[in-house]
């Protein structure tokens, strides 16, 4: 009877040995999400699976193949968008609300991508690129950058005799929308970041733009923008888009030096070195004697050029809601204010 015991024992180990080697070959390894463009095999779980691997010695291992791709970035950029939440009466072929408290578009009319001409909406950018690197009581001696300022360019008189800060020049640039102010910025912040004050006008309003055009890519993240001078001057190589600008226009509301020029509409002012000016806001909207006035308007910023049509960023604020405007290539200025208008009220009574 042992004997017949011992002969099933050895039976049953021999038919366990041959289950076991079957398994073996049948094992398959699959590759693990990447996270790369390429293809990852994951490495075994344990250590039980590394011997079963090794033993497998004319077995095939299975790679199943997966690839992801980087995420497309969205066309409206750091806002959200569902449906047009109000209804506005516009005009112009591109416009635009955004809630500012929560970065919802309420209304837009057009391709947030579309290729558009900033015009001088471009300063509020210049200016904001300029607090980055200077105190703005830095003060400033207009050089030979005035001579890079087109002759019809709109101006707010500054001269190579003038010496005016950072903060003055900003509000020369919000209120009479001044070219010359804007290439004054430029220059003066150009050869501060080069840390070289012996560059001529031209070359340190290049630091400048080469500055401004990586400040707008990589911080503020404009995906269809580029920047070729500091006031918006009409070049086909300087343009954005409709999402893209109202980034824009959202930055600077965390800006209390721009947001205060945004909001003012007429100033005697004092330059550094003594010299007088009265400026005046070219934004309609805060204007007190005009039809356009909006009451609970805070801003923004005009453009104009032939290529650009009127264009307007504008920024309304009423108990605890605020919101931002855009309005582009609009065919006069009764139209960019009038829609203007009707966004922020819209927005404002949402």
């Amino acid at each position: 009877m042992k004997r017949f015991i011992c002969i099933l024992l050895l039976a049953v180990i021999a038919l366990s040995a041959l289950v076991s080697c079957g398994s073996a070959e049948d094992i398959q390894t699959t590759a693990a999400p990447s996270t790369d463009t390429g293809t990852q095999t994951s490495a075994p779980e344990t250590a039980d699976t590394a011997a079963d691997t090794e033993d497998t010695a004319e077995g095939e291992t299975t790679v199943t193949e997966q690839v992801t791709e980087a995420p497309q970035p969205s066309p409206y950029g750091q806002f959200t968008y569902t449906e047009n939440k109000v209804n506005a009466m516009v005009s112009a072929p591109y416009a635009i609300l955004i809630d500012a408290k929560t970065k919802e578009i309420l209304y837009i009319n057009c391709d947030p991508d579309a290729k558009i001409y900033p015009a001088s909406t471009t300063k509020v950018l210049t200016a904001i690129v300029a607090l980055r690197h200077c105190d703005p009581d830095v003060v400033f001696k207009p050089g030979n950058e005035l001579e890079l300022v087109a002759k019809d360019s709109s101006i707010a008189y500054v001269k190579s005799r003038h010496e005016l800060s950072l903060e003055m020049l900003i509000e020369g640039m919000m209120l009479p929308s001044g070219g010359d102010a804007a290439y004054v910025v430029a220059a003066g912040v150009g050869k501060k970041i080069a840390g070289n004050d012996s560059l001529t006008g031209k070359e340190a309003v290049a630091v400048f733009m080469d500055e401004m055009n990586r400040y707008a890519k990589e911080e503020l993240g404009l995906t269809g923008s580029h920047f070729t001078c500091p006031d918006g001057y009409h070049d086909d190589d300087h343009y954005t888009t409709p999402i893209d600008i109202m980034t824009v226009a959202y930055a600077a509301l965390s800006e209390p030096i721009i947001m205060k020029y945004a909001a003012t509409y007429e100033d005697d002012v004092r330059y550094a070195s003594g010299h007088k000016n009265t400026w005046v806001n070219t934004n309609s909207l805060i204007d007190p004697e005009s039809p356009y006035f909006y009451e609970n308007a805070t801003g923004l910023k005009t453009g104009t050029t032939d290529e650009a049509g009127c264009c307007l960023l504008s920024s309304a604020a009423f108990g605890s809601k605020k919101v931002i405007a855009g309005v582009f290539a609009a065919e006069s200025n009764k139209v960019r204010f009038s829609d203007s208008r009707a966004l922020l009220t819209a927005g404002i009574n949402r």
